[in-house]
């Protein structure tokens, strides 16, 4: 499961962009994933300028 630490998000938007499915959100000014909507490609993770994007095991 992709996840966003959300105290290491700086709220860039990069993930927005690489996310083909549009599974992730702005909540708060930090990224937030939908799960419903991910399709773990794992673009997010490599557009994440800070890291905070992370493939965790459910």
């Amino acid at each position: 499961m992709i996840i966003v630490e959300k105290t290491e998000c700086v709220g860039c938007e990069e993930c927005l962009y690489a996310c083909p499915p549009a599974a992730i959100i702005m909540n708060m000014d930090k990224a937030e994933i939908l799960q419903h909507k991910c399709d773990q490609c794992e673009l997010c993770i490599n557009a994440c300028p800070v890291k905070a994007i992370k493939n965790v095991p459910e």
